[in-house]
């Protein structure tokens, strides 16, 4: 299913806002990077750590499974990309690279922040404040709120970034079109 949005989603825009993602990145004016772009990264260096074996915050280490492993290196590499994306969108930044790429990996990675952590959020929340009997989360409660509210709210900033950086080049294109 993560292969066919990240195939889906550049067919999409192309096909919905073709304008918006012709031309080349540095085509746009500097901008400061985000503090979307930080806390991203700083999101997908705490998944990163996880997946590569790291054990702080981790409940029970030693019933950790590949598909765990997988799943903290899916998570880690999109937190990433799309921070990626979003700074270089920013800063313009290689201006050579064509607009569709960082719009891709920043429309990708925004959208496995906010969807992961939207549906991971209420159950570590659960598992904090309950406690209930018999349930062992994989990784601690407590520690694990932090980076999952982290990835909720900068998936929605970095999705308002990307509209805004949309609606910004097709005004500015409409407005230097012929009529």
């Amino acid at each position: 299913m993560g292969l066919g949005v990240a195939l889906a989603v550049p067919a999409h825009l192309r096909r919905r806002w073709p304008q918006a993602v012709t031309g080349r990145v540095g085509d746009a004016p500097r901008a400061a990077p985000p503090w979307a772009a930080v806390v991203g990264a700083a999101v997908g260096l705490v998944w990163l750590y996880g997946s590569a074996g790291g054990t702080v915050g981790i409940a029970h280490p030693t019933g950790r499974t590949a598909h765990g492993y997988a799943l903290g290196a899916v998570s880690w590499f999109w937190a990433l990309a799309g921070s990626a994306a979003i700074w270089m969108i920013a800063r313009a930044r290689p201006a050579r690279l064509p607009r569709r790429l960082p719009l891709v990996f920043g429309w990708v990675g925004s959208g496995s922040l906010f969807a992961w952590s939207g549906w991971k959020l209420p159950f570590t929340l659960y598992a904090a404040m309950a406690g209930p009997a018999g349930f062992t989360p994989p990784e601690s409660p407590g520690a694990a709120v932090i980076p999952h509210l982290g990835a909720v709210a900068n998936g929605a900033a970095m999705l308002r970034i990307l509209v805004r950086e949309r609606d910004r080049v097709t005004e500015s294109r409409h407005r230097t079109a012929p009529h």
